[in-house]
């Protein structure tokens, strides 16, 4: 719900032009590019994957008709895919949404233990810019595009609908997402023994949006609530994450317990592969394995069905569980070689300016790349913060 109030007063449009028209992109393709993607990332974790594709593509299309590129050309089919990468990947910078809430809330209610979100946050937003950094590299010097046509881009142009200008309403909204990032975040900051700690800690994550919208729905802008709880509902919750939540979690509880036999079952199946391993090697292993089952199955369904593997394997070995859970909550979202892989890759299958073929060639390498950006970080900085 609260996501969805960007889309319904066009903040997602206005995030994706502002980044592309500050002035030390101009004259700069790649870094033009960049910037779009990161951009897009943004509003991946902000919207959904979809709805952040299709507003990126509808920018992009803006894009070539400024500077003249048609279809079949390799800028707009290098971007076109480009999109979608950023937006799939971007998800998962905010632990409260879709797949990574999904993932989350089966391994803490199967082991009861939650993980840092703060922390979590951090490394994913260094892989999504590692990820973008990465795509940019491939683009230069192996997908090779026609940049020409860029380097006189007016990006002003591309505001033909007068979406840089905020309006108040808009500005109000903005604030709310500053504040809804301050409040999930200040408890890691603030002493333990502060009144606001206390509280923020004893409402928790959901609580503190809960509150945010509650706000939102009473303030009132023009005779109308800044945010209608029901129109909010209808378009903006995910219901299918919602049932798959109510599903996954009880069966989860079951799954852990120790008369089913299943932690047995993994463990022996396990041991003989990873017996003295490190961590390490076990979190790249349960990483690589999201990522190749995610291309042909739900990306959620995926995360759900790993985590036994992950608390199984880590209660029995006595290994640190965050690795591994981080590498599977990452690579579930390199979800788009396949039009099975998620919504947003369907999408990127049927678009008529990036061909099957051209999504077929640029997908793999993206994909070993996100997964080597994910491993870099993880590895280095996870190691660090969950020591």
């Amino acid at each position: 719900m609260f996501g969805n109030s960007f889309n319904h007063y066009g903040l997602s449009r206005f995030i994706s032009l502002w980044f592309i028209t500050r002035k030390f992109v101009a004259g700069r393709p790649w870094l033009f590019s960049f910037t779009f993607l990161a951009s897009i990332f943004i509003l991946g974790a902000l919207t959904s994957a979809s709805p952040a594709a299709l507003i990126g593509w509808s920018i992009l299309y803006g894009v070539c008709e400024v500077c003249g590129y048609k279809k079949g050309d390799s800028y707009p089919t290098m971007m076109v895919f480009g999109i979608v990468f950023a937006a799939q990947i971007g998800q998962s910078m905010i632990p409260f949404k879709q797949v990574a809430l999904t993932v989350f809330s089966a391994y803490e209610t199967m082991s009861g233990m939650g993980i840092d979100y703060a922390k979590y946050m951090l490394i994913a937003c260094l892989i999504c810019l590692l990820c973008a950094l990465f795509f940019i590299v491939l683009g230069k010097y192996i997908f090779r595009p026609d940049m020409s046509k860029l380097l006189n881009l007016e990006a002003d142009k591309l505001d033909t609908d007068g979406s840089l200008n905020l309006t108040g309403v808009q500005k109000t909204v903005l604030l709310f997402l500053f504040l809804l990032v301050l409040l999930l975040l200040a408890p890691n900051f603030l002493p333990a023994d502060f009144f606001l700690t206390r509280f923020l800690k004893a409402i928790g994550n959901t609580g503190i949006v809960i509150l945010l919208v509650t706000v939102m729905a009473a303030i009132k802008v023009e005779g109308k609530p800044l945010l209608n709880f029901k129109v909010m509902v209808d378009s903006g919750v995910t219901w299918g994450i919602v049932l798959l939540l109510a599903f996954v979690q009880p069966l989860t509880i079951a799954m852990a317990a120790p008369g089913s036999g299943i932690t047995d079952f993994l463990m022996q199946l396990l041991t003989p592969f990873f017996g003295e391993s490190s961590s390490i090697t076990f979190a790249l292993f349960i990483g690589f394995a999201a990522v190749a089952l995610t291309q042909v199955m739900n990306n959620g369904a995926v995360g759900v069905v790993l985590m036994p593997v992950i608390h199984s394997f880590c209660q029995a070995s006595g290994m640190a569980p965050e690795l591994p859970l981080i590498m599977v909550v990452m690579g579930v979202h390199f979800a788009f070689l396949t039009p099975a892989a998620s919504a947003s890759a369907a999408l990127l299958h049927g678009n008529e300016w990036c061909n099957t073929k051209a999504t077929w060639k640029s997908s793999p390498l993206a994909i070993l790349g996100a997964y080597a950006a994910t491993a870099i970080v993880t590895l280095l900085l996870g190691s660090l913060l969950y020591s």
